[in-house]
């Protein structure tokens, strides 16, 4: 017999996208369940915005006005057998396509040892794990600069488990990388990765962590990662390879009388082996913020005012490169959290330098966003 539920439960998204395992809080009723072992969640996402810019429209002296959807997900995930979960979502890509996203297949034997292989963020940074829907920036860090596929996704295989009370958290994993015909990787060499982090104060199990708890918890943690891919980097002429690492950490904390303080920071190193490869970044960049969240309710949600400076400085001579600007950027804004992060309303002032003969950017954006799970 087949049990269906449609309840609205709007705490239930943080933890169904923070769980790696998918075993959920007791609270936690899946979309539709055979039994405990055997469900299935389904959820969506979106993020609309508007933005405008100093200079930025057609005619070069007019403020630009752009409407765009940034990004539209439907989640799927849940359990096939008591050791086994499964997950596959899909998104919008910039061509306005459906694309594959996540695609993999979880061997969860317990919090200690678990195998996922498919489709998925390798191990990155605590900004990875979160971003796009939950970013502790209003957009994503452009610091972060791992070349993978569609939203930062890979395929491979990772080992991963929390240790010490669930404090301790390692990832370790082989991914394609670079890889085909015609790339520097004709050895067809694989890209390690591996991450490790640790909670001072409370755990965060499962796969992934989550950019904001939104006072749920109080956070105090710290985390690396690496990744190697030999010949990773340059062209089949002129192959190099490719190194990355990052430190980073996030503190969370509900204080008296209810507010939330939020501040975190990630610091990013690139080497694609002096091969002034015009698509991998060669160079380090960081980015810091800090955030408050009132505890009154105002109408319908509360305020967080909330700033971000972000900078990369770039190792490339290509003056072609993507990944090759110099670029200097503060935030300052606010987000009305109406169901705490999944569901928001963000505006915010930026401001961002460049090199390379690129003009600054100066502008104002306004972002409604909703994620959540039936």
């Amino acid at each position: 017999m087949i049990i269906t539920r449609f309840q609205y439960r709007p705490a239930v998204l943080p933890f169904l996208l923070g769980l790696g395992s998918l075993s959920l809080p007791a609270y936690a009723d899946p979309t539709f369940a055979r039994n405990d072992d055997q469900f299935i969640n389904i959820g969506i996402a979106a993020r609309a915005s508007y933005r405008s810019e100093k200079d930025a429209a057609p005619n070069g002296k007019d403020r630009s006005n752009d409407f765009d959807l940034e990004s539209a997900r439907l989640y799927t995930n849940g359990k096939l057998h008591k050791y086994v979960s499964f997950e596959l979502n899909t998104e919008k890509d910039a061509d306005d396509d459906i694309s594959i996203l996540d695609a993999r297949i979880g061997l969860e034997l317990n919090e200690h040892f678990n195998i996922f292989v498919g489709r998925f963020l390798p191990p990155a940074s605590r900004a990875s794990a979160s971003a796009p829907y939950y970013p502790p920036t209003f957009d994503f860090p452009f610091s972060e600069q791992a070349p993978n596929r569609l939203g930062g996704r890979d395929n491979g295989a990772s080992i991963w488990g929390v240790l010490l009370n669930q404090k301790l958290k390692y990832h370790v994993g082989a991914f394609e990388g670079r890889s085909g015909s015609g790339t520097s990787n004709q050895s067809d060499n694989l890209s390690f990765a591996g991450r490790l982090s640790y909670n001072f104060w409370d755990a965060e199990p499962g796969f992934y962590n989550l950019a904001s708890y939104d006072g749920a918890k109080d956070i105090l943690a710290i985390g690396g990662s690496y990744r190697f891919q030999k010949d990773g980097a340059g062209t089949a002429a002129n192959p190099g390879d490719y190194r990355y690492w990052n430190l980073d950490g996030r503190l969370e904390k509900a204080v008296t009388g209810g507010g939330v303080v939020g501040a975190e920071g990630s610091y990013y190193k690139y080497d694609n082996d002096n091969t002034q490869d015009p698509s991998i970044a060669s160079g380090k960049g960081f980015f810091v913020t800090g955030s408050y969240t009132f505890p009154q309710v105002v109408g319908i949600g509360k305020i967080q005012p909330k700033f971000v400076y972000e900078r990369f400085e770039n190792d490339n001579n290509n003056a072609a490169a993507l990944a090759g600007l110099e670029r200097k950027r503060y935030d300052l804004g606010a987000s009305y959290l109406i169901d705490g992060s999944n569901l928001r309303i963000e505006a915010y002032y930026y401001k961002e330098t460049r090199n390379q003969g690129q003009p600054d950017i100066d502008g104002i954006a306004v972002r409604f966003h909703v994620a959540h799970f039936f």
